[in-house]
């Protein structure tokens, strides 16, 4: 049963790897067709207004929107993604906007191939919805996650868009806030309270409620041994 889950697992996150190699140019207009991005992305923006940011690290970065968004508030920015068509546009956009102060490289949300407590902040925008165990991933980013630092989630309401399966790939369609909540306190962090963002009146037809989860590091020493470095870590 065990092997039989991991396979279905592996065929879903393969299936939504290759929505992305086909849309990577325009999946930033793909994304604002579910809920207004501008609004999303104040969000994001305020939920990191009082922190103080060395390393930010955006799991599942796609185009490098995060990265961009948020450069004028982090020291180093990294993003990471497994898919490679993904990572050559957003490395042409950073590159475009003249962002120097980030990189991205290839890397799993599953196993980041970072030691832990490396980063100050980490974003995990729009990328829940695609895989079959977001609480692995989420412990992740627990595990890399500095004391005190935090971590900011964006993905989706519950909703009933069956058809966001076969024809956009998700595995998931969207969270409840107490599940979220049980994977983070799970992972060691402090959940705190979840922002709802909906479509306007009027522009509501097709479009998804927004959520956004902010849970940050407890202050202290962490209990888990760090791994050792790693080549990306190096690469620094």
């Amino acid at each position: 049963m065990l092997f039989r889950s991991e396979a279905v697992r592996s065929e879903h996150e393969a299936s939504a790897q290759a929505y992305f190699e086909t849309k990577a140019a325009n999946w930033d207009t793909i994304r604002a067709l579910y809920v207004d991005e501008a609004e999303v992305e104040a969000a994001v923006l305020r939920a990191f207004e009082r922190h103080t940011i060395g390393r930010l690290v955006d799991l599942g970065t796609g185009t490098g929107r995060m990265l961009q968004l948020l450069a004028d508030r982090y020291r180093e920015g990294l993003g990471l993604d497994v898919n490679r068509a993904m990572l050559a546009y957003a490395r042409a956009k950073l590159e475009r906007f003249g962002i120097l102060h980030a990189q991205v490289r290839q890397g799993d949300v599953y196993n980041i191939p970072l030691a832990d407590g490396s980063a100050d902040a980490v974003v995990i925008h729009q990328i829940l919805h695609y895989l079959a165990d977001p609480a692995r991933a989420i412990g992740e980013a627990a595990r890399i996650l500095a004391p005190g630092g935090r971590l900011v989630i964006v993905d989706f309401a519950p909703h009933d868009i069956e058809h966001l399966r076969d024809n956009h790939a998700h595995v998931r369609l969207g969270f409840e806030d107490a599940q979220m909540t049980s994977w983070l306190e799970a992972a060691g962090l402090e959940a705190g309270a979840s922002r709802k963002l909906k479509p306007p009146a009027g522009k509501a037809e097709g479009r998804l409620v927004v959520s956004v989860w902010v849970a940050d590091a407890p202050q202290g020493a962490r209990k888990s041994a760090p791994r050792p470095q790693t080549s990306l870590e190096r690469v620094r």
